[in-house]
């Protein structure tokens, strides 16, 4: 072959590899547009919550976040931040990820929800709740009670429509975080609160406040779903999917149960751990 025929040879070879490199390239593009991770890192944030997330104690949710990054293989960068304003961030995008979040109407407009453990909210009572108190009903017809609650918190439906009422009637004291909340109590600046074994575990044995004396359950529904939250603002739907069949993974290899029992102990960790079919 002379050289003449050589170099027209290898000009046909040249095209259909390229329109072939062309398209896998195209591929990769499409495969990482349509994967899991943003093209920076994606932001998280941690509230303090007791057993959920405590600052220089870790917890539930960091070590949620910590496994979420190694299985997805997602760069990630993560802050504490006070809830109220991790919601308004989550709306507009500025933060792209929250962990234990619980779904609302309202919620659900700018954010998907992945539930990976359950809430068993109660009411903490204190010493001035007459003893025939036994409903959020009751509580509300003795205008001399007032209640506590952190900004921006969000329960079950029974008891957000109950504290609603209450903002409504100036009768709620507001904290900025849990803690605030439980040292508020002791003084105390009101007379009950809603509460979980995730908080009050925390804040009793750790923190050495005084145990509750009366604590009853006024929801009639039982358990609250909480779980990771991704913005809409940040995530396409097919990403989200993906971040939630990772959860759902993670809740069936037992992995999420492993990190709620490692700081709720054995007594307690099993029940607050979200079950697809049983919650």
């Amino acid at each position: 072959m002379n050289a003449a025929a050589l170099a027209f040879a290898i000009r046909r070879l040249r095209r259909p590899l390229a329109a072939l490199f062309g398209a896998m390239l195209g591929s990769v593009a499409v495969a990482d547009g349509a994967g899991m991770c943003l093209k920076r890192p994606i932001r998280f944030t941690h509230y303090e919550f007791g057993l959920i997330y405590s600052a220089g104690q870790g917890g539930i949710d960091d070590d949620l976040q910590k496994e979420l990054a190694r299985r997805s293989g997602c760069r990630f960068e993560t802050m504490l931040w006070p809830r109220a304003r991790t919601w308004q961030a989550l709306r507009t995008g500025e933060i792209d990820m929250a962990g234990s979040g619980i779904p609302t109407p309202e919620r659900d407009a700018f954010a998907w929800f992945y539930p990976y453990i359950v809430e068993d909210n109660v009411v903490v009572l204190g010493t001035r709740v007459p003893a025939d108190v036994h409903s959020f009903e009751q509580f509300i017809r003795r205008p001399d009670l007032t209640f506590g609650g952190v900004r921006s918190y969000r329960y079950s439906p029974y008891y957000d429509r109950h504290v609603d009422e209450l903002i409504a009637a100036r009768r709620l004291k507001e904290a900025t975080d849990p803690g605030a909340l439980f040292r508020m109590f002791t003084v105390p600046r009101f007379d009950a609160f809603i509460t979980s074994p995730i908080l009050y575990l925390h804040y009793v044995k750790k923190r050495n406040l005084p145990a509750p004396a009366r604590i009853e359950d006024w929801d009639p529904a039982g358990a609250t779903p909480s779980g990771l939250v991704l913005s809409k603002a940040s995530f396409t739907p097919a990403q989200a999917r993906k971040w939630g069949d990772l959860m759902n993974q993670m809740l069936a290899d037992g992995t999420v149960e492993r990190i709620v029992v490692k700081h709720m102990g054995a007594e307690h960790g099993p029940a607050t751990v979200y079950r697809p079919n049983g919650h």
